[in-house]
């Protein structure tokens, strides 16, 4: 995988082999073990929006840096769904260190490649490749050094080198990462067997049981005696392939990694709202503040549904792109191996599951303002109507001023004291519009308080279940211990009855 390929045809002035002449790429040819760790990080990348012909952004795609062969151009075709290259550059060797392969005595990698990777969600993902002369087995304890990161170049890991060529700070790696174990096998003999691939895969030279292999080995990969694949959830070994065969590995496993740190964080963020929707409060809480609640998980729940389907669901689908039968059936078992498509399936269900429970307390949350809304113009309509038919009749009595009555003094004012019965009835009147309005709405709220849960919302699935089933439901309160009993009465419950026999 380095920037120009792998090339397996022999050096000028040599012979060369009848592969050379076929009519398809030939097998690699490298000397050696090549190890290539992908990591997942924190850091995101917000895609470039230019016009996809622009010279900067084709430099991006993989083919421009990776020996793909005939698939360059399907890969291309769809670079804005695939991984593109940020940055790539050689590692000094001279500054390599790693712990457990300096114990095994082991000579230092003949090169090391730092890659720096974006998604297409914006994840920006991180590879070290690095080339050993030393046979598989030899090469567990670098692998062990690899997969924890415990790889440094004059006293900086990979984090911190890319860090630094990014132009961020390390923020810490995610745990999602995998490994790709990449050798030639020119004959038969040189093919790995189940036994040393399990020890690869497992990164422990130890045997296992027969029988107890849960190994992927897909068809596409093991078809030719001089080619195999076999994978495992945290690494890969290929022997014996072609070079864009093994960069199509290297790009799924980017994929895969990007996939399995973004269905990890959407299925934490997918369990905080689900724990906010059963603590959300109930009872006496405002419609209001519970609408807003829903809301907020309304819109989280749009944004982890779209991005399950196009961080995970959309990628793990790769004959769709690329038609080529090794690399999408290693994209395939990559995914199968690692448990993305049951994971994504199972996350999908919890997203689905808090969806329908938001949509049903969103109705209910209508159906309560509904009947407020109702509760409030009925009261409206009684105040009004008790004040309009009220001042109805009082108008009857103001029109006595206008009459011509002797009861009717033209030489006192309106406001002159004699006249304060009939203000004083007028303020009554709505005094006591305005007290039935108050009336009733209190009798209102306290049918609402009568028929609201005292407690929490997530009690109602245990008050469910204590009233169906009958399960015990606590209190939170610690038990009451029991009082020590007297010596008289312990003496007095211990003591064995005594019956009394009639005597023959």
């Amino acid at each position: 995988m380095s920037p120009a390929g792998t090339p397996s045809e022999s050096e000028a002035g040599s012979t060369a082999p009848p592969e050379a002449t076929a009519p398809f790429d030939p097998y690699v040819s490298r000397l050696g073990t090549r190890l290539t760790t992908v990591y997942a990080t924190s850091w995101t990348y917000a895609p470039d929006t230019s016009d996809g012909g622009d010279s900067e952004v084709a430099s991006l795609r993989p083919s421009a840096l990776l020996n793909l062969g005939r698939l360059a151009a399907a890969y291309d075709r769809h670079a804005d769904q695939l991984p593109r290259v940020l940055q790539t550059g050689r590692l000094d060797l001279s500054l390599f260190d790693a712990r457990r392969w300096r114990a095994a005595g082991q000579e230092p990698p003949t090169a090391a490649t730092l890659w720096q990777f974006a998604a297409p969600s914006g994840q920006i993902m991180l590879a070290l490749t690095l080339d050993v002369a030393a046979p598989l087995l030899r090469c567990i304890p670098l692998l062990e050094d690899l997969y924890y990161a415990e790889v440094t170049f004059g006293g900086e890991d990979v984090e911190q080198l890319a860090a630094a060529r990014i132009g961020t700070v390390p923020s810490g790696l995610l745990p999602e990462r995998h490994q790709l174990v990449l050798r030639a096998s020119p004959s038969e003999s040189d093919v790995p067997t189940p036994d040393v691939a399990q020890r690869i895969i497992y990164r422990a030279d130890l045997p296992v049981r027969p029988g107890l292999d849960p190994l992927c080995a897909p068809d596409e990969l093991n078809r030719r005696p001089t080619t195999s694949g076999v994978l495992g959830p945290y690494v890969s070994l290929l022997t014996g392939h072609q070079d864009y065969v093994e960069n199509a590995a290297f790009l799924s496993a980017i994929q895969a990694v990007a996939s399995a740190a973004r269905l990890r964080e959407i299925r934490v963020l997918a369990e905080s709202y689900a724990r906010r929707f059963r603590a959300r409060p109930d009872g006496n809480a405002s419609s209001r503040d519970r609408r807003a609640l829903l809301e907020r998980i309304t819109t989280a729940h749009g944004h982890l549904e779209l991005e399950l389907g196009y961080s995970v669901e959309i990628p793990a689908d790769f004959a769709t792109l690329i038609p080529s039968l090794r690399p999408t059936a290693y994209h395939s078992a990559l995914y199968e191996a690692m448990g993305l498509t049951d994971r994504a399936a199972a996350v999908s269900q919890t997203l689905q599951r808090l969806g329908n429970a938001t949509a049903a307390e969103l109705t209910s949350v209508e159906s309560t303002e509904l009947h407020a809304a109702d509760r409030r113009r009925v009261r409206t309509v009684v105040a009004v109507t008790f004040i309009t038919t009220i001042t109805a009749t009082l108008g009857l009595l103001f029109a006595f001023f206008g009459i011509n009555a002797r009861e009717v003094d033209e030489g006192r004012s309106m406001f002159d004291s004699a006249y304060m019965p009939v203000y004083g009835l007028i303020v009554t009147v709505l005094v006591l519009g305005f007290l039935v309005y108050s009336i009733l709405h209190a009798v209102d709220r306290a049918a609402l308080r009568r028929f609201a849960a005292p407690a929490p919302t997530w009690h109602g699935t245990h008050r469910l279940l204590a009233t169906e089933l009958g399960t015990a439901l606590l209190d939170g309160r610690p038990p009451t211990v029991p009082q020590p009993r007297s010596a008289e009465a312990a003496g007095a419950q211990d003591e064995p009855s005594r019956t009394t026999r009639p005597s023959p």
